[in-house]
């Protein structure tokens, strides 16, 4: 699909800037970094980059959302994550096999920021606190990755399901009153791969947390945001079985 120059260029403008390590930068080189980044902008349902491709380098994700996914030999395929804006979606450049580790895919409108490696190192020379927040950076990612392994590891698939939904809501949630209503729109299906169950599951446990009052719509609003614990998760697809039948 055709991609389009990005809407915001300016770095000097974003609101984001101060917030996003990569690019917490200013004088000569915010300048130099306006220079040796490209910015670009996708329809949801585009993919940005494919697994396994060569990575060309860092790639910032400066508006929209987009999903992480990893595909086994056997075609089955693992939602990684969900990455929202400021946050820097590819980070495999720095190794010593620049591939991508997972395939990126748009779930709306975003703005992608695709900087050199090279002459991005070379900003990092220049400024040996931006490196040292770098260094924190992938260090947190690898916190990040080992509380995944053990929810694979150690929870079962209720509590998979019910951490993936406090997590939805802590990062992309929005409050009103007594609910917070996440601002994604996912499928079943995508829920299932997030969570590592199956999609039956995924139905069945959905169900249950909205019969007990703990989400409402499949939208993810998730009702009472202080009781929502693993012992009281359960509850949702009833709604999504009655939305369909009712539109058969």
């Amino acid at each position: 699909m055709k991609r389009k120059p990005c809407l915001i260029e300016n770095c000097d403008t974003c609101g984001l800037r101060e917030k996003v390590v990569l690019c917490d930068i200013s004088g000569s080189d915010l300048a130099e970094f306006q220079k040796i980044k490209r910015t670009l902008e996708y329809a949801p349902h585009q993919t940005v980059f494919y697994e396994g491709h060569l990575c060309l380098g860092l790639y910032l994700l400066c508006s929209g959302k987009v999903k992480l996914t990893r595909s086994s030999t056997r075609g089955r395929r693992q939602i990684v994550r969900i990455l929202g804006p400021g946050e820097l979606i590819e980070k495999h450049v720095f190794g010593e096999r620049p591939f991508h580790e997972v395939t990126c895919e748009t779930l709306e409108p975003s703005q992608v920021c695709v900087i050199e490696k090279e002459r991005y190192l070379a900003v990092i020379h220049r400024n040996p606190q931006l490196a040292i927040k770098l260094i924190q950076l992938l260090s947190n990612e690898v916190g990040v990755n080992m509380d995944h392994l053990d929810q694979f590891t150690f929870k079962t698939a209720r509590e998979r399901l019910a951490s993936l939904l406090l997590e939805l809501g802590d990062r992309f949630g929005k409050k009103n009153d007594d609910h917070v209503r996440v601002g994604l729109t996912l499928k079943r299906e995508e829920v299932a791969e997030m969570a590592g169950i199956t999609v039956e599951t995924a139905i069945r446990l959905l169900s249950v947390f909205r019969d007990e009052g703990v989400l409402e719509a499949f939208s993810l609003c998730l009702a009472g945001e202080g009781h929502f614990d693993y012992d009281a998760a359960e509850s949702e697809h009833h709604r999504i079985q009655e939305e369909e039948h009712g539109g058969e």
